[in-house]
């Protein structure tokens, strides 16, 4: 059976509505990503949006473990309720801050390389990981002359971490 939601959630502590569509198998719901010890931020937004249309936090435990890598499982299976394991989570992978998130995401920006996929896909994750960076640091300032001014310096400091990790050849169409 396949249900459809139509709602709005507000995610945790940064306030971020979005308007969003669950669908869903009742029976297992695929969320298409797995909590790997390294991707906590994504993993429990998705998650999040998950949850957001059940009632009942105990009926989702096995539903909970079986999108943790098996790895990982051993740490959380013996809690009672899935609110447990949930906190538990929390409270390992996530500092209550986004510094060592927004560190994580520099650093593999830093260490990105095109590494023979297309251009496409290259500048594709750069963007992922930009905004992503973007959503857990925003721009706090508050006159538009600097704000256009930071963006614009931001935004040529990209173009160059781009160019810089284009692999050395050029390929010919």
């Amino acid at each position: 059976m396949t249900s459809t939601s139509n709602q709005t959630t507000t995610l945790n502590s940064n306030q971020t509505t979005i308007p969003t569509t669950i669908t869903y198998e009742a029976s297992a719901a695929q969320i298409g990503i797995k909590l790997d010890g390294t991707n906590y931020a994504l993993w429990s937004q998705v998650v999040e949006l998950y949850i957001a249309g059940k009632d009942n936090w105990d009926i989702l435990m096995g539903w909970l473990i079986n999108f943790l890598e098996q790895s990982l499982i051993g740490n959380f299976i013996r809690f009672s309720t899935v609110k447990a394991v949930w906190d538990a989570i929390a409270t390992t992978y996530n500092d209550g801050t986004d510094t060592s998130q927004v560190y994580d995401l520099k650093r593999r920006v830093s260490r990105m390389r095109q590494a023979g996929s297309s251009i496409e896909t290259y500048y594709n994750t750069l963007q992922s990981l930009w905004r992503e960076i973007d959503f857990r640091r925003p721009n706090m300032m508050e006159y538009e002359n600097d704000i256009k001014r930071y963006n614009d310096i931001l935004q040529e400091d990209r173009v160059y971490i781009f160019l810089d990790g284009l692999d050395d050849r050029i390929d010919k169409a």
